[in-house]
């Protein structure tokens, strides 16, 4: 009995281990990896995680290592292999990282459909050579007054200063100045170009606002703030770094004043207000103390009918454009008005400006008192209540000859009306049969044009897709040959969105080429990923394959 149960034991051992076997080599493995475990802050290092199954670029979630890491896009890749007919298939993410504290901090296990990689603890050290916020860019603000009164405006000059190369930026964003209490616009667009600051060139950009008040009150102006990352490296260390960039915020203090007490007039506050006259007749010559114009008098001989211009020019300082008044003067009844649409601007020196024009015409004759304009405004440097004055003037109007040589004459005696001759004629000849018959003729030549025309041949031309070569294009080419990973980047997002029609083909050859490069410059030193050619990418991106157009079929009618 013994002998005979071997066997039988045999088997369900050899099945069992065999069940074992099977269900282990079922189960999915996960691995993850670092190029190096002790780094310095701001370094970057090469995070690889692979799993022996084919799975989607979703399945690892990389939420939990944004607190500790600076997370770079992350490259993923299936593959299939066959080997002496064993088939194996696996997923691999590579992740660039560069960790944001000192001290030891731990890379999550991470869950890729049931399979669970080990956590990883990176040690980072200090980098003593690291740069500071100022050696990579700073901000240099200045506001033109910190005392205002309500509804006056200040302008805020913020000049940013990149002093590290700005191709090596990423993902920088700029904050604008903020204010609890404070109104802030910026002035116009913002300007970009490059400069010599101490010997070394750098990149500087400028933007104005605007800040004003409705309310009274000691406020807070916060300065713009730049954050991002410049990704450099050290003359005696090959190594790849990072750095945060997260500028200073440089607060201000501004103080809105209250309004005068017992102030009664139109609030108008501005540093600086002028209102310019201007007369001028109907030729467009300014009248002046030589032509027409008496010196204290102010008055000159019109006739009926003539035109009489004025233009009355506004300028305030530290105010905008429709803040300044608007004009409202009251004209006798004898003058005709035609007012042009006001004209709004800003001068040379930033103060608001706006111009009225009247066209005014005397309808009878008579002396015209044409009246002055005043504008009461409030000087902020003085601070007191002032009135800006422009005159009017008096017109002698007299009846014009051609207005009354215009009027329709009125007969003294009615003229004696000679009857109407009436001529009848019995025999029109032969005109009328001739008229008809050219008119047939008209009729039947336009109809055999017409039939002519609607059956003529259609020539459709084929058109032929235009090779399209773009800035874009050469400047992605260019980064190509510079190993450059972070225009090239951006680059490429651009050249997609430029040329929509690309196959998926070609846009998978450049991702596969952009993801050896990541591997080149961010990979292990010594690695086969380190000779990475750009020859391939620059094929592809120069003469893309795109996605078949249907083409209009050229047809000539036979004849």
């Amino acid at each position: 009995m013994r002998f005979l149960n071997k066997p039988f034991l045999s088997i369900a051992l050899t099945l069992l281990l065999g069940a074992f076997s099977s269900f282990s080599a079922l189960a999915a493995n996960a691995v993850a990896s670092v190029s190096q475990n002790s780094v310095t802050k701001d370094e970057v290092f090469l995070l690889r995680v692979t799993t022996d199954e084919k799975v989607s670029s979703d399945a690892l979630d990389l939420t939990a290592l944004q607190q500790d890491f600076y997370v770079g896009t992350p490259s993923f890749g299936s593959s299939m292999r066959i080997i002496n007919g064993s088939r194996s298939v696996s997923s691999e993410w590579n992740i660039t990282l560069a960790p944001l504290r000192l001290g030891q901090i731990q890379i999550p296990s991470f869950d890729i459909e049931g399979a669970k990689t080990k956590p990883i603890t990176i040690n980072v050290a200090v980098n003593k050579a690291a740069p500071t916020q100022h050696d990579m860019a700073e901000f240099q603000l200045n506001l033109s007054k910190s005392s205002l009164y309500p509804q006056e405006t200040a302008e805020l000059d913020v000049k940013l200063i990149i002093k590290a190369d700005p191709r090596r930026l990423q993902d920088p964003k700029i904050a604008p100045p903020s204010s609890s209490g404070l109104d802030v616009e910026p002035i116009g667009e913002s300007k970009q170009f490059q400069d010599v600051l101490n010997g070394k060139e750098v990149t500087v950009v400028q933007q104005s606002f605007r800040i004003s008040s409705q309310k009274a009150g000691q406020f807070k102006l916060n300065g713009p703030k730049l954050t991002g990352a410049v990704v450099y490296s050290t003359n005696n260390s090959s190594a790849t770094r990072l750095f945060q960039l997260d500028t200073p915020v440089e607060t201000l203090d501004v103080t809105v004043k209250d309004v005068p007490k017992g102030y009664k007039g139109e609030w108008l506050p501005t540093s600086n207000f002028k209102l310019i006259q201007q007369w001028s007749d109907s030729q467009g010559n300014e009248l002046t103390a030589n032509k027409g114009l008496a010196g204290g008098k102010q008055a000159i001989e019109m006739e009926v009918g003539d035109s009489l211009t004025r233009t009355i020019t506004m300028t305030a300082s530290n105010l905008t454009q429709h803040q300044l008044p608007k004009l409202n003067i009251t004209y006798p009844k004898s003058v005709r008005i035609y007012e042009e649409k006001p004209q709004f601007g800003t001068t040379k020196s930033g103060d608001a400006v706006v111009v009225y024009k009247q066209v005014l015409i005397p309808k009878e004759a008579g002396n015209i008192s044409l009246p002055d304009v005043s504008q009461a405004w409030f000087n902020t440097d003085a601070q007191s209540e002032q009135t800006s004055k422009a005159l009017g003037l008096e017109l002698a109007v007299t009846a014009s000859d051609r207005v009354v040589s215009s009027t329709p004459p009125v007969a003294s005696a009615p003229l004696q009306q000679t009857a109407p001759t009436v001529i009848n004629v019995d025999n029109p000849g032969f005109w009328p049969y001739l008229t008809a018959l050219f008119a047939a003729l008209w009729l039947i030549s336009s109809a055999m044009a017409f039939y002519f025309w609607s059956r003529r041949g259609k020539i459709t031309q084929s058109k032929h897709p235009e090779q399209r070569t773009s800035n874009t294009e050469e400047a992605l080419v260019s980064a190509l040959k510079a190993h450059d990973g972070v225009m090239i980047r951006t680059l490429f997002e651009q050249w997609k969105s430029e040329n929509t029609d690309l196959s998926d083909e070609a846009l998978q050859t450049v991702e596969a080429e952009l993801t050896k490069l990541n591997q080149s410059l961010y990979g292990e030193a010594g690695s086969s990923a380190q000779t990475w050619s750009p020859e391939l990418a620059i094929k592809t991106v120069k003469k893309p394959k795109r996605v078949a157009s249907k083409k209009q079929s050229s047809s000539l009618e036979k004849l």
